[in-house]
């Protein structure tokens, strides 16, 4: 699908933002309403697309956090206020609350929802929570596979 997007709306690029937008619509259509599709039994997505019988909600609730937690707004640029300074904490949360819970070892630990994202220090800096890494796994695995 890809290949034939770019080759039948960017071979050459439009002269205008507008006049590819135009083209992409084009395609959209052509793609969803008219053309076969081997997977759907020769049929447009179109025939088959049912509108959801559940709606989503017009609006979604703030995270709530509890007593011990500070709440910050996060701003468009993806900064926080904190303690006199604008600290970074990513631009996926722009808009949403986040809380801030102190740490017995200093710091503060940043989530948003129920999700421990990472943590501030002392020097204002925000340290994220890394997933383990795939090889990292697989290295603890055969250790412990060994000692058995």
């Amino acid at each position: 699908m890809h290949r034939t997007l770019k080759a039948e709306t960017s071979k050459p690029p439009a002269a205008t933002a507008a006049e590819q937008q135009r083209r992409f619509d084009v395609f959209r259509h052509h793609f969803n309403q008219e053309r076969p599709h081997e997977a759907l039994d020769q049929a447009p997505p179109a025939k088959l697309w049912q509108s959801p019988s559940r709606a989503l909600p017009s609006h979604l609730h703030d995270p709530w956090y509890d007593a011990y937690h500070e709440v910050r707004r996060v701003r468009s640029s993806g900064e926080i206020k904190w303690r006199g300074e604008l600290v970074f904490v990513g631009e996926a949360l722009a808009g949403e609350l986040v809380g801030l819970a102190e740490r017995d070892t200093g710091g503060h630990i940043l989530r948003f929802c129920d999700r421990d994202l990472g943590v501030i220090d002392r020097d204002h800096r925000f340290l994220r929570f890394a997933p383990p890494r795939a090889r990292f796994r697989v290295q603890q695995k055969t250790a412990a596979t060994a000692k058995q």
